[in-house]
């Protein structure tokens, strides 16, 4: 019986010795264990490698992507053919459809004297190519907009009828004895819809405070909004005689209004009387000269026929901007030679 114990433990012990001596025999595999984990990658930047890439192992209907400085880009990319067949129409706008009258389309070919001339001259002229649908007819016309007029009118009519792929040519009459100025047109239909806008630079191109033209474009070009640049021109000297005399009689709003900040149009209108023997027509018009000029145009033409006795009332649309504080807007009525037959200004405020 002892013996017989004895037996199952020894087989015991041997056992527990194999067991033991076995877990250190070392295991031989084909596939080692990974010691770093897989890491998800939106951009590998060492895609394109020299070493990794082979041209020749790229299937021949695959374009090959050739290795770039750049390894983020998939291929590398000739910059100057990409933009080649960019949009270059820097002399043609955009249209405005007439309906079933086709779309009226300009594209500018010339000025005479050419765009920064300095010699004196008495008209200038501005040549169009009609490359849209319509016919221009003698309805379609130039208007003044912005910067100092050089001209005793605001409108530019054209001359003659005018047919796809034709040239137009305009002719502004120069009466401004500046030397230096700056003026934009806008090319009309006879619906008075813009196709077309253009400005013209004589001499250097700048407009002094004396012509009181400060323009909107140019304080944009100097990096200051247009509604905080203050003109401090004066008027021209008031001028009366029994031809030309005018009368200032009131503006609505009255000077002094308050209007609601920021962001909104509202419209100034103001009233004259004629009291001299002479009509008046377009070539009469109201000219900005100092303060602030929220109105877009530093010039308003009179609408229609003002007979002698009657009374001209002209209607700026007016850009209202800023809050909480006080403003000027100075305007005088000139005549086609640019004399003041009468002046006021307007001064407002804007609260939020």
């Amino acid at each position: 019986m002892i013996g017989f114990m004895r037996n199952n433990i020894f087989l015991l012990l041997l056992t527990a010795v194999l067991t033991i001596s076995s877990c250190n025999i070392p295991v031989h595999t084909s596939n080692p264990i990974k010691t770093k984990p897989t890491i998800s990658v939106l951009w590998d930047l060492n895609r394109f490698s020299v070493q990794e890439t082979s041209l020749n192992n790229i299937p021949a209907t695959q374009a090959a992507n050739i290795p770039t400085s750049t390894p983020q880009l998939i291929k590398a990319i000739n910059f100057e053919e990409a933009f080649s067949n960019s949009y270059s129409g820097a002399n043609e706008t955009s249209f405005y459809s007439n309906g079933n009258q086709g779309s009226d389309r300009s594209e500018w070919l010339y000025f005479s004297p050419a765009d920064y001339s300095s010699n004196p001259l008495d008209t200038l002229y501005t040549a169009f190519k009609n490359t849209g649908d319509s016919t221009w007819t003698q309805d379609y016309f130039l208007e003044f907009y912005a910067g100092a007029n050089p001209s005793n009118v605001s409108k530019i009519p054209l001359e003659k009828v005018v047919h796809h792929g034709e040239e137009a040519l305009f002719q502004i009459p120069i009466t401004t004895q500046e030397s230096n100025w700056k003026a934009c047109w806008e090319l009309k239909n006879a619906a008075g819809n813009t196709f077309y806008e253009f400005c013209y630079n004589h001499g250097n191109g700048t407009n002094t405070a004396n012509s009181a033209q400060n323009t909107n474009q140019d304080a944009q070009n100097n990096d200051v909004y247009f509604a905080f640049v203050k003109t401090n021109g004066s008027a021209p000297a008031r001028f009366s005689d029994d031809e030309l005399s005018a009368e200032f009689l009131s503006s609505s709003p009255g000077s002094g209004h308050t209007f609601q900040a920021y962001d909104h149009f509202e419209n100034l209108t103001v009233n004259f009387q004629n009291n001299g023997t002479a009509s008046w027509d377009s070539s009469y018009a109201l000219k900005f000269y100092s303060g602030y000029n929220w109105m877009h145009s530093n010039s308003f033409p009179v609408s229609g026929s003002i007979q002698p006795g009657e009374i001209a009332s002209i209607t700026m649309p007016m850009e209202i901007i800023e809050d909480n504080d006080n403003w000027i807007s100075c305007w005088y009525l000139s005549s086609p030679d640019g004399k003041n037959l009468a002046d006021f200004c307007f001064e407002y405020h804007t609260r939020s």
